[in-house]
């Protein structure tokens, strides 16, 4: 009886942890495509958290991590020797609004840097294990992507239907959250904290890598169930239709 039992318990385990990988692989998958699908219809990428960018001081290029908003300069906007874009005059820091799903108040953020300076992962057909590479949470736990991005064509007028979406993981709950709004939008929105916004639960790791000069994003996400311990990691490239959406266009 012990045996039987012990085996019947054994089995049982297995299933659960056998299903569980099913769901989060499922789960991984749905939301790499999502965001994949996002990235590939881009026309605007910002981002925030934390990266390696490329500075040069007296003729030596290194890599310095910061934590920032990361976008494609505007072109009244100066760059500063540490990286860092003022506005027109270098008078002011550049900024991007952050706010709050139905709010009307929003803070500003900064410092800005140039998308182009972090840190490529060179590869345009897989990611990189260089650490240097990677575009993860910054110290509030938190990685944001505001995505503006083609959703679909009016039937009426033949446009391009432009939605623009904020991505926000939260490591300390380990969730991806999503805000769409349609039409363009110079904000971030952070919808996290809100069972309704949920695109991922599970998720034990999420970061990115860009390639610039491609035009592309690695993306790399890791789900666990805490309960079976059940994993399942995603990981690819995704090349953006698109192109100068990651770099300033320089007209001849």
């Amino acid at each position: 009886m012990i045996a039987v039992t012990t085996l019947v318990g054994t089995v049982t385990a297995s299933n659960r942890k056998m299903t569980s990988r099913k769901k989060i692989q499922n789960e991984a998958s749905e939301t790499y495509d999502a965001i994949s699908d996002m990235f590939m219809g881009a026309t605007d990428v910002q981002l925030m958290g934390d990266a390696y960018i490329e500075t040069t001081t007296a003729g030596v290029t290194s890599y310095n991590s910061v934590s920032g908003v990361f976008v494609v300069p505007e072109d009244t906007d100066i760059k500063q020797d540490d990286g860092k874009l003022k506005t027109a005059g270098g008078v002011g820091d550049r900024t991007v609004n952050k706010g709050t799903p139905g709010s009307y108040s929003f803070s500003a953020c900064s410092p800005c840097y140039d998308i182009a300076d972090i840190k490529s992962f060179g590869d345009a057909t897989a990611p990189s294990t260089d650490t240097e590479t990677f575009i993860t949470a910054d110290a509030s736990g938190k990685l944001y992507i505001k995505i503006r991005y083609a959703s679909g064509l009016d039937t009426t007028t033949g446009d391009s239907i432009m939605t623009t979406c904020t991505l926000v993981y939260n490591d300390s709950d380990d969730k991806i959250y999503v805000y769409k709004t349609n039409g363009g939008s110079n904000a971030f929105v952070d919808a996290s904290g809100k069972d309704d916004s949920v695109l991922c639960k599970n998720v034990k790791d999420f970061k990115l890598q860009v390639n610039p000069e491609d035009d592309s994003f690695a993306v790399i996400l890791s789900l666990e169930d805490p309960i079976t311990a059940a994993s399942y990691d995603v990981q690819g490239v995704v090349n953006m239709r698109n192109s100068y959406v990651l770099k300033k266009h320089k007209w001849d």
